[in-house]
């Protein structure tokens, strides 16, 4: 176990596209940008192709209880081998490990040939979860990176680190089967999380997000949701 200790991420585009930049994003066709609502006619809106979807939401209460039943009734388990994942070891990185999970899931081409993230996902591919935590806490590059992204965000940092949100990502990718999925990733879980069948990315993560997130979240209202997609026009 890690005994490093981060700084939260704020859930803010501006600081993500900063991280994301300056470890191997290149400035386009991509971008991270907010999702204000989870209505349909919102959702046509969003500029194409969507990636990825971020989440931070409250990890306590109903919703923290239902994940748990999740993983120990072994529900939603990933068959599929198409995912980058990585086990969360830092206390508070859960920002970065969301990134880490949209970015190195992307196809072929999406990321800056010979930067930081390549490189790690190179250095990490033939690994498992917790030896990519090891070698995550180990590179100086990213936890510098989750620190200038912290302290550039418009939310003064914390004094207590101690926090009761969390970032998850949604991807889609094949199952064992071929068939497309919208997968989880969390590095809190056990491993990728299978959340069912993917047609459309954004509009089945809000689904998801509605149904087995909100719904669970009795009223409380700490959620925000960024998509790593096109460029806004």
């Amino acid at each position: 176990m890690s005994q490093s200790k981060w700084v939260p991420l704020e859930a803010s585009p501006e600081v993500f596209n900063d991280w994301s930049r300056a470890l191997g994003l290149p400035n386009s066709p991509l971008s991270f940008q907010d999702l204000f609502s989870l209505d349909d006619e919102f959702l046509a809106f969003v500029p194409q192709p969507v990636k990825a979807v971020l989440l931070l939401f409250p990890s306590r209460g109903e919703l923290a209880a239902a994940r748990e039943k999740e993983e120990r009734d072994g529900e939603g388990k990933w068959d599929g081998k198409d995912v980058w994942w990585i086990k969360q070891t830092i206390p508070n990185a859960c920002g970065s490990i969301g990134l880490l999970h949209a970015l190195l899931n992307l196809p072929e081409g999406a990321l800056t040939p010979g930067s930081q993230l390549l490189k790690f996902k190179a250095a990490t591919e033939a690994l498992g979860p917790l030896e990519r935590a090891k070698l995550l806490d180990e590179a100086d590059f990213f936890e510098s990176a989750h620190t200038a992204a912290a302290q550039a965000g418009q939310s003064a940092v914390p004094e207590d680190l101690d926090v009761d949100t969390h970032f998850i990502a949604f991807v889609q990718a094949p199952n064992a089967k071929g068939e497309l999925r919208v997968v989880e990733l969390d590095g809190g879980r056990e491993g990728p999380f299978d959340r069912g069948p993917s047609k459309d990315l954004l509009r089945d993560v809000a689904k998801i997000v509605q149904d087995k997130y909100i719904a669970r979240a009795a009223g409380d209202i700490n959620f925000n949701m960024i998509v790593l997609a096109g460029e806004e026009e």
